[in-house]
């Protein structure tokens, strides 16, 4: 029974909230929300902050290791480099080789001071060399070490422990240098190496090990409180480490074993060990394989997240007061105006698409005014503008219907008079029926409003021959053709009605030898189509009424086959007002007609254009 009670009055709340103005429920909406906001502020900073602050430090502590790792590259490699010197001293090479002496026991302090002044000399330029310690292959071992180093213990004992020790690791890595641990149980960072002979880079003069200070990798330069160097470990390719942290948790085994599964670069993760919590972060230096590892506390990070929790907690308080009294106008205004705007909607529903609504502000609302406004306007020109392409369309294809009555019947009809023709050995007469018969199959047989502008000419060609041979030598047609251009689309019967045109009113007229002259030519992404006569030319009233619709029908009926203006209103149906037919004239001095066309190559591309431009 309590269920269906508690159901019957969440019914009865919802149906009181869905029976609320607009305003009121924005207004309700708006306080729930802020009361919300007020009870969990408290919390949400908390966990804002210190999520803030362990994410940035994770992507801090991976930008750091990543330069850190660079770093420590670089200055293997330069160190490496730098080793070469010693490895190209004469007096090192002498003494290895044994050329000048045999060493012996009597002669050996003499030859192990003046190897010890070369190898202080070199150890000279870097600070942070520790010792250094050269074995012969003969197996004489020489050594150096820093007299500021507080463990002076190197002998002839020690030293060629060392070095033997160093040596045989070098053969089982089967490479030409090895960077380890100190051999002598010290702090310390061991690079061990052939020493090679430069006449003969594939023989070896002996063994050279040089123990450096760890701190020559510790090169971390930051203002940050909670990465130090201390925070640093770094272990070679064979995961032993060279580079040994303060912090005595990377020492412990459990810590070192879930690093040791992490694999791949600047991949931070977060461990728990003996109940607290760090930010492990690491990366594998490239070509070397070392592993740099960064470990941080988060009991650090907490410390810093202090003050910035106060800060939200502070500004959240300022922004509920705020928020109060900013919904409770906008819900006002807001539902006002939305409102008006529902109604001129209606009125465009039924169909009145003038009317227009008052810009309401600059907010969203009043955008959607703007939007509104402009959206009513450009329907309506829509609808205009496809009633008078749609008729204008179908004029011109009914044109085109004119120009093709009954083709079949013709073209059955011309072939019949060739043949006779040809029976009577009238061949002028059967020359003529080819080339007319040629027209009418381009017109039969296409399939498409497109085809290639070396086709077109090929139809032109036959439409000269027959007006040549009612003309004959007052006629001259010449081409002037892009060769670029031929296999470029155009659309069908686009240059013979301007050719038609130049023979009937401006070469007929002129009374004198006739010469039409056809270009094509690019520029750009636009084709040039042009048809220039050397007749009477035009003044501009004249154009005017050719290239008008109604002046045209009036004054010049039966221009040519499809007609100029038929040519005029396909192409602009096709790809645009940009596009269409163009003159340039001036009486007595002959006309141009151009026509303007998109570059095609590809006859999807045509039909597409003008697929898209043919509403």
């Amino acid at each position: 029974m309590s269920q269906i009670e508690g159901s019957n009055v969440s019914k009865r709340i919802m149906q009181k909230i869905g029976g609320l103005r607009l305003r009121s429920k924005i207004l309700i909406s708006n306080l729930i929300i802020i009361f919300l906001i007020s009870t969990v502020i408290g919390s949400a900073s908390v966990y804002t902050a210190n999520y803030f602050l362990e994410s940035n430090t994770k992507d801090l502590s991976e930008q750091i290791v990543h330069q850190v790792s660079d770093n420590i590259e670089y200055r293997a490699r330069e160190f490496m480099n730098s080793t070469v010197y010693l490895i190209s001293d004469q007096l090192l090479r002498s003494f290895l080789t044994g050329k000048d002496e045999l060493v012996t026991e009597d002669n050996f302090p003499a030859y192990w001071s003046r190897v010890n002044i070369v190898l202080s000399q070199f150890a000279s330029n870097n600070r942070y060399i520790r010792s250094i310690v050269i074995k012969s292959n003969k197996g004489t071992v020489y050594w150096w070490e820093d007299q500021h180093y507080v463990k002076n213990d190197l002998n002839i004992r020690s030293a060629s422990k060392i070095i033997n020790q160093a040596e045989t690791g070098l053969k089982q890595s089967g490479r030409e240098y090895a960077w380890t641990s100190s051999f002598r149980g010290e702090e310390e960072v061991s690079l061990t190496r052939y020493f090679i002979n430069l006449g003969h880079v594939n023989e070896h003069l002996g063994t050279v090990v040089i123990n450096m200070d760890p701190n020559f990798f510790r090169n971390l330069k930051s203002d940050i409180s909670f990465i130090s160097p201390d925070n640093l470990m770094i272990l070679n390719q064979n995961q032993q480490v060279l580079v040994k942290s303060s912090l005595q948790l990377l020492e412990q085994k459990e810590l070192f074993d879930q690093i040791q599964t992490q694999s791949g670069s600047l991949n931070g993760f977060i461990r728990k060990i003996n109940g607290q919590s760090y930010l492990i972060t690491q990366e594998k230096t490239n070509p070397s394989g070392w592993r740099v590892i960064c470990v941080i506390p988060l009991t650090i990070l907490k410390d810093h997240s202090r003050l910035l929790q106060w800060i939200v907690i502070v500004i959240s308080a300022l922004a509920i007061l705020i928020s109060v009294a900013i919904s409770w106008f906008l819900s006002a205004r807001t539902t006002k105006n939305i409102k008006l705007l529902e109604r001129n909607m209606r009125k465009v529903e039924e169909g009145d698409f003038n009317v227009r609504t008052d810009i309401m502000g600059r907010d969203e609302v009043g955008m959607l005014s703007v939007r509104f406004n402009f959206m009513v306007g450009r329907i309506n020109e829509l609808v205009n503008s496809v009633y008078k392409e749609r008729i204008a369309k179908q004029q011109a294809q009914f044109q085109v219907l004119l120009a093709q009555i009954n083709p079949h019947f013709l073209y059955n009809t011309l072939g019949t008079i060739k043949w006779f023709a040809r029976m009577k050995d009238q061949s002028d007469i059967e020359k003529m029926t080819s080339a007319l018969i040629e027209l009418l199959k381009s017109s039969v047989r296409r399939t498409s409003e497109f085809h290639t502008l070396s086709d077109e000419m090929m139809e032109l060609n036959n439409y000269i021959f027959i007006q040549k041979s009612g003309y004959g030598d007052e006629l001259r047609v010449t081409f002037d053709i892009d060769e670029e251009l031929l296999d470029s689309f155009v659309p069908h019967f686009s240059l013979q009605p301007l050719l038609e045109n130049a023979i009937l009113h401006g070469i007929e007229l002129s009374k004198g030898n006739a010469l039409i002259i056809i270009r094509a030519r690019h520029e750009k992404e636009v084709v040039h189509l042009i048809v220039e006569d050397n007749g009477i030319g035009m003044d501009a009233q004249k154009i005017e009424h050719i290239l008008n619709r109604d002046g045209h029908q009036k004054m010049f009926p039966g221009m040519s086959s499809i007609g100029v203006r038929a040519v005029n209103d396909r192409i602009q149906l096709y790809f645009g007002k940009g596009y269409g037919l163009f003159y340039e004239s001036e009486l007595g001095q002959g006309t141009k007609a151009i026509i303007k066309l998109p570059y095609l190559t590809k006859l999807e591309e045509a039909e597409s254009y003008a697929a898209g431009h043919d509403r």
